[in-house]
């Protein structure tokens, strides 16, 4: 009785020690999947290359029409925009969701005008998802910056595309914002560089734009790849994107830092099947090297974020 017992004992000491050790939190990966486009799913992971698909894989909210793009403020409540499902007119109407949980969100419209202030200066917003706007809180200021892509009126086909570029607006309540201002004016062979889907972190006072060259790979050696440019300020100017982080045909990057070591982490979508994962030891890194992940099954466009393990537990059991 004693020999099974110290046995049981030494299985589970063996198995607590071949678990593998990660100091800090977990992942919550925010995304749509490819038969179900626009609509919210949550994946978690506790390394950030095997993912669990929450829910049954069943929408997370039923209302949720998007791309999925949370950020934490400093107030510690968690956002993100959305558009209505229904048009009112030909126009979708922004909205943000706001939770303290991630689990239940709040929702209230947000002034569509000032995206479409943009046609004062040329350019034009989609009559539905307004671009993928994406949102950075920026500590430095207490203001939330939204970025979103918009293109030249006229334009249609592999003009319209060539023609996006990024603009941004500032707020600190979602109630007022800045005019809205473009972001990126490279230069050199990247003038005329088509961006969208451009997202933003800081670290150590640089601020890294992190982005989809759009141009298409017949007219651009770095058409449809995921780039870097860097800045010492939130709003630019921006150096020009250094070389791609993935192969051609990738979108929707997403950033976070790495659980387990220093480096950082990149997921791009390899439309429209499922996303790659990228990883460098520095933002900065000129080579960013693929590795092996588990994606969640035909996951698109959405975003990944560092949770605690507490609320990586909490979503567990919310959403079984």
């Amino acid at each position: 009785m004693a020999k099974s017992v110290l046995n049981s004992v030494v299985c589970v000491l063996t198995f607590l020690i071949t678990l593998p050790v990660y100091p800090r939190g977990a992942y919550l990966f925010a995304h749509m999947k490819d038969a179900d486009y626009g609509a919210l799913y949550y994946s978690v992971s506790l390394d950030g290359k095997k993912w669990i698909t929450l829910n049954g894989y069943e929408r997370i909210d039923s209302e949720y029409f998007g791309h999925p793009n949370i950020v934490k403020g400093g107030d510690g409540v968690y956002y993100m925009i959305a558009v209505s499902r229904k048009p009112v007119g030909r126009l979708h109407t922004p909205i943000l969701y706001s939770s303290r949980d991630l689990i239940t969100w709040e929702k209230r419209n947000l002034d569509r005008t000032a995206f479409d202030k943009v046609s004062e200066i040329g350019y034009q917003n989609e009559n539905g998802f307004i671009g993928a706007p994406k949102l950075f809180y920026d500590k430095a200021s207490g203001q939330f910056i939204i970025t979103w892509h918009a293109f030249r009126p006229g334009t249609k086909g592999d003009d319209l595309w060539e023609s996006m570029r990024t603009f941004y607006m500032l707020t600190s309540d979602f109630l007022s914002f800045t005019f809205p201002a473009r972001l990126f004016n490279f230069t050199g062979k990247d003038a005329q560089m088509a961006t969208i889907d451009a997202t933003i972190v800081e670290h150590r006072g640089i601020y890294y734009a992190i982005i989809k060259d759009e141009r298409w790979p017949r007219t651009s050696s770095t058409g449809k790849t995921i780039r870097i440019a860097q800045s010492k300020h939130l709003t630019g100017p921006y150096s020009n994107p250094g070389p791609p982080v993935t192969p051609a045909w990738r979108e929707a990057p997403t950033v976070v830092p790495q659980l387990k070591g220093s480096g950082w982490s990149i997921y791009a979508e390899e439309y429209p099947q499922r996303y790659n994962l990228f990883q460098a030891p520095s933002l900065s890194s000129d080579t960013w090297m693929p590795a092996e992940i588990d994606a969640p099954e035909r996951g698109r466009h959405g975003c990944v974020i560092e949770i605690s393990k507490k609320q990586y537990k909490h979503l567990l059991k919310a959403f079984p």
